[in-house]
């Protein structure tokens, strides 16, 4: 069997079409209406020297148990802005996942997020039809940091044998890749910060 790794919400900011990685530079044209970007590192396969050097993200207090069919649990995810320019294009999405052989049903019906909206002050579901994003196009400015506070909670149905879930935050913008020809493409770019989870049952 195939090991596969199984979303609670795709962190999907980009679609990646397999052929593309071999396309010629022109291939990545801007994004239009609809359509995705590449990631950086896709793009830059054939010299594979791309590297990421603008934000940075940190996820904490995620570690902790969490009880079948319980209640919400925070946790905080901190983004930096590390480079020397403003980022205007930040997305962030959040994800529950597990890296097993071909499982069934996957983890992710079952695990729920919020996260706090920041100018509201109120919990706020986070759409699994939007790839689990909870920021988008958002602002960092160079030096600065953001940390969004989010929940998560399993619902009473969670199958049994799911023991334990991998939680992961994604930060990303759209970065920019210079081939070796001179001509620049857009593409995205960021990191994840991850934290494995034990998933209990509630105490008698």
């Amino acid at each position: 069997m195939t090991s596969r790794r199984t979303a609670a919400t795709v962190v999907a900011v980009a679609t990646l079409v397999p052929a593309a990685l071999l396309a010629a530079p022109a291939a990545y044209a801007a994004e239009g209406p609809g359509e995705k970007l590449p990631s950086c590192t896709d793009v830059s396969t054939g010299s594979g020297d791309y590297e990421q050097k603008s934000i940075d993200l940190a996820q904490t207090d995620a570690d902790g148990p969490l009880v079948r069919g319980g209640g919400w649990r925070s946790f905080r995810a901190t983004v930096t802005n590390i480079g020397k320019k403003d980022v205007s294009t930040l997305n962030a999405s959040v994800s529950a996942w597990r890296q097993v052989d071909d499982e069934d049903p996957v983890v992710g019906k079952f695990v729920k997020f919020e996260y706090k909206d920041v100018r509201t002050g109120k919990w706020t579901p986070v759409d699994r039809s939007a790839s689990g994003r909870f920021v988008t196009n958002g602002v960092l400015k160079a030096g600065k940091s953001v940390a969004y506070t989010l929940r998560l909670r399993a619902t009473a149905d969670l199958p049994a044998h799911m023991t334990w879930s991998d939680i992961s935050v994604n930060a990303s913008f759209v970065d920019h890749y210079r081939f070796p020809s001179g001509e620049v493409v857009p593409c995205t770019a960021g990191p994840t910060g991850q934290n494995m989870i034990r998933i209990v049952d509630p105490k008698a």
